[in-house]
């Protein structure tokens, strides 16, 4: 797939929806069930389903030292720290909140591409959009009669999955450009799988798993759906996109998770959240959007 196919902004649009309402789907599938747990069975199945996907291809499974580095950096951060912390943030924050915060991650990207890879420069306008998405999650974290010390815990470890995935689009980005997608996202997934299981069996090993139809539809979905199609979709897109503009589909999904945690789960949004978001929002589209006849 090339940078300029009508298949680009398709896939856009599909990983904003998918993870839009991945964010609910977390919430309803810890009902009953440990997050670790939750977890490394969401990217088992997953993985499983991908590496059927590929002998079917007759994808190749050898990978070469690039290959290697990048399915680490998607197996260890991508999807073994950065949703360990949001299965277990999500346990005591709502649904939309932890969306929100993944609003601050194309500022992560952009830091990282300055100072890591070096493929980007911070601008005054990028500071001055990156200062004040920090004010706006200032607003998210400022304590209120109603927030506890475990929904601020939960925002904080939320922001650790944050930096988890920002590394890791980075690092993918420089070293699985030539790495076949669904072998990537394969292998990393049985890499994350495995370290998600044995956070269960250190932290989890006397939680017992209650399972019901809705949290099994919803480990069903979250690995078919969210795990196998939507990171499909976006490793395709890292290929031909710059991070930065990618790492804006964050602007997008908590917008749709939102709109789904107070729909279906009737979660509360209060006025300081939602300006909070907004102040994020802007920062984060000061920052990132490039002028108009400026160069991306």
């Amino acid at each position: 797939m090339k940078a300029g196919s009508p298949w680009v902004p398709a896939l856009y649009a599909l990983i904003c929806l998918i993870w839009g309402s991945t964010w609910l789907a977390i919430k309803i599938g810890l009902v009953g069930v440990p997050p670790f747990l939750a977890a490394g069975l969401r990217f088992s199945l997953a993985s499983a389903a991908l590496f059927v996907l590929a002998g079917l291809r007759r994808a190749p499974l050898r990978l070469d030292r690039n290959g290697r580095i990048a399915v680490l950096y998607c197996g260890l951060l991508g999807f073994t720290l950065s949703y360990a912390c949001v299965y277990w943030a999500e346990q005591y924050i709502s649904s939309g909140m932890a969306a929100i915060l993944y609003c601050t991650m194309p500022l992560a990207v952009a830091l990282l591409s300055r100072f890591w890879t070096r493929t980007e420069t911070l601008s005054a306008r990028k500071i001055g959009g990156i200062l004040a998405a920090m004010a706006g999650t200032a607003i998210l974290f400022w304590p209120s009669g109603g927030t506890s010390s475990a929904q601020l815990a939960g925002m904080v470890v939320a922001l650790v999955s944050v930096a988890a995935s920002a590394v890791n689009l980075v690092g993918v980005k420089k070293y699985g450009r030539d790495t076949d997608v669904v072998v990537m996202n394969a292998c990393g997934m049985a890499v994350g799988a495995f370290g998600l299981l044995v956070l269960s069996v250190l932290f989890e090993p006397h939680a017992a798993a209650v399972w019901s139809r809705a949290n099994v539809l919803a480990l069903v979905y979250l690995a078919l759906a969210g795990s196998v199609t939507a990171f499909m979709a976006y490793f395709s897109l890292v290929k031909v996109m710059d991070a930065t503009r990618l790492s804006l589909i964050s602007l997008i999904f908590p917008l749709v998770a939102v709109v789904l945690g107070r729909a279906v789960l009737h979660e509360a949004f209060p006025p300081r959240a939602g300006g909070g978001m907004a102040l994020v929002l802007a920062g984060v589209a000061v920052a990132i959007v490039p002028r108009r006849g400026a160069s991306v």
